[in-house]
This record gives structure tokens, C-alpha cells and sequence, in this order.
């Protein structure tokens, strides 16, 4: 009895310094305020573009968001959450255009802009093909955000 129970002791120990090198062996470049995780950061924004990339790309072109949700939402890869962000934050965008605001309440529409712009600062990659449109949205939302702080502040 006393043998199995300090193999168990001894494996568990074994686990946590492995779990605990683990960890310290994948901490992400946020973690790692170093020059080389600063440059790994940099270097996701130009990543070389994948079938699925290009798939997706389309879809947004195509402005078939929905799909592009439905297909990213596991959020498996560092590509299917870029683009889950990107359609989402166009779907919010639609929503928003077709939303009536009370003209008292200029907290609502800030609050609405303000889903797509966090939607869209995790985006840590788009592609070419999008970019103008992405920033175009990125753009106007932060200004409606703005505008609105603004208008609730006067």
C-alpha cells in the first residue's frame, strides 16, 4: 500500500514540473515583453494566406458574413478567429444600420459601435484583399464612438 502510494506522490510531483515547463515554454509573445516576442507579434500581421484564408476572404468580399460565422465559430486556429471577428463585426455593423436609436440615449449607438471595434482590435491578421474594407468599418465605428462620448458629455 505504502509503494503505491508514493508512486502516485511521485508522478503527481513529476506532473506538475512538467505541466509547469510547459507553460513557461509556450508563453505567448504578450507574456514575453521581449524584442523577439515583440517581433513574433509583428510578424503574424503578414502571414502567408491559406486555401481557408482565401475561402473566407471571399465570403466577406461576397458580404456572406453568416457563413463565415458559421464556419469559424469553433475559433480552432488563429485564422478562423480572425475572420469570426471580421464577420462579426460586420454582421453588428448591419445591425446597427438597420436599428432605430432614440436620439435621447446616445449610449446605445456607442455601445453598438463600440462591440465592432473591440471585435475587430482582436483581429491580428487581414488579408490584402479586405484590408481597405476592414479599416474603412474600423474607422467609422471609432469615430461613431467618438461622436457619441461627445454628444453624452455635452
Amino acid at each position: 500500500m505504502k509503494k503505491v502510494l508514493s508512486l502516485i506522490l511521485i508522478l503527481l510531483l513529476a506532473l506538475t514540473a512538467c505541466g509547469t515547463q510547459e507553460k513557461e515554454e509556450t508563453a505567448s509573445p504578450e507574456e514575453n515583453k521581449t524584442e523577439e516576442g515583440t517581433n513574433a507579434t509583428k510578424n503574424q500581421n503578414t502571414r502567408e494566406l491559406t486555401a481557408e484564408d482565401e475561402k473566407f476572404s471571399k465570403l466577406i468580399v461576397d458580404k456572406d458574413y453568416e457563413a463565415v460565422v458559421k464556419e469559424t465559430v469553433s475559433l480552432k486556429s488563429e485564422s478562423q478567429k480572425d475572420f469570426y471577428y471580421i464577420a462579426s463585426a460586420f454582421i453588428k455593423n448591419n445591425e446597427i444600420q438597420t436599428k432605430t436609436y432614440d436620439p435621447a440615449d446616445t449610449n446605445a449607438m456607442k455601445t453598438d459601435y463600440q462591440v465592432i471595434v473591440n471585435y475587430l482590435k482582436r483581429v491580428k491578421f487581414v488579408p490584402d484583399e479586405i484590408k481597405d474594407e476592414v479599416e474603412g468599418l474600423r474607422k467609422v465605428a471609432e469615430e461613431k464612438v467618438e461622436e457619441a462620448a461627445k454628444q453624452s458629455a455635452q
